[in-house]
């Protein structure tokens, strides 16, 4: 097959050149035309009329880290809406059958209600501007359907895996287990899930060999962790003590809106996010790839990016 992958020379981009330019041909596309090893052709976002036939869109370009400024919602929205519009109707007009949108588990949310876990059928509410951008892409490519096409929004979690632990708060989280403080939450549970990027890769490839139905899916690793074991992994692999405090709710409440008003690190958005639990089910998806588990679990994923992240640092 003749491939197409946008945001080519990014992590994941680099990734999934290694998973399919050995029985297919890769084309790039990027805000940066240089040429890439696997890669036939790297065109920039203004060259999509010279993009060759294909038959397989992969899009995953895109802004990827979280915010909760409002003063970056515009950016968000063109890039990760805007440009998705643009290379969606592209797709629409061209010979390629598959489009396959690398959305993000924020399109659907951020928390949930105890003991509920996310299925793709439960109502939409998603968080901060950057899961309010993936959100307003998913609306536009399922309103746009094109029949004889097929369409896959994948929605992984935070994507972890070679040299990154996929979020600001892990790397800030990893500093300051460099710098052998402790870890004042051991009071919140905080379940997330996560997606190890081998897993995510896995799950690209196994689409277009199963030619599975189409739709939206939920990509994420098998069980979920809590922010405390991360902090133990962290301490691991630096071969730091796990110092862990059981610091009172409250206290850390009053210090989150203290650091709102004055711009400090630990504020109501970050709160937020160490308070709540968020855990994901991928049964639709192992359902239609005929899988009962991941490759990877997220333990051994997880403890290989912050290795892996480690020796980069």
């Amino acid at each position: 097959m003749n491939i197409l992958i946008t945001g080519i020379h990014g992590l994941l981009g680099s990734c999934l050149v290694n998973v399919f330019k050995e029985k297919n041909v890769v084309y790039g596309l990027d805000f940066d035309a240089t040429e890439k090893n696997g890669v036939r052709k790297v065109f920039t976002n203004n060259e999509l009329k010279d993009i060759p036939d294909v038959d397989v869109v992969i899009h995953i370009d895109g802004m990827h880290w979280d915010s909760h400024d409002l003063s970056e919602a515009l950016a968000y929205s063109e890039r990760n809406a805007g440009f998705t519009r643009k290379i969606y109707n592209w797709f629409t007009q061209s010979t390629a059958k598959y489009f396959i949108y690398l959305s993000s588990i924020k399109a659907a949310g951020n928390s949930l209600d105890s003991h509920c876990v996310l299925t793709e059928v439960l109502s939409q509410k998603p968080f901060g501007v950057y899961g309010e951008s993936k959100f307003l892409a998913e609306r536009y490519i399922l309103e746009k359907w094109t029949y004889g096409k097929k369409i896959y929004i994948l929605r992984p979690a935070i994507i972890h895996g070679l040299a990154t632990l996929g979020s600001k708060h892990l790397d800030l989280l990893f500093d300051r287990v460099k710098k052998g403080r402790p870890y004042l939450f051991g009071r919140f549970v905080c379940r997330r899930s996560f997606t190890t990027i081998d897993n995510l890769c896995f799950v690209l490839k196994r689409i277009l060999e199963l030619d599975i139905p189409g739709g939206v899916y939920n990509v994420v690793d098998d069980e979920s962790l809590q922010l405390v074991e991360i902090y133990e992994m962290m301490a691991h692999a630096l071969h730091k003590k796990a110092r862990v405090y059981e610091v009172s709710k409250w206290i850390i409440r009053s210090i989150a809106r203290v650091g709102t008003r004055f711009n400090l690190g630990l504020d109501d958005f970050q709160y937020q996010k160490l308070s709540t639990d968020f855990e994901v089910s991928n049964e639709k998806l192992k359902k239609a790839l005929g899988i009962r588990r991941m490759p990877v679990s997220v333990v051994d994923g997880f403890n290989q990016s912050v290795i892996n992240y480690a020796n980069k640092k």
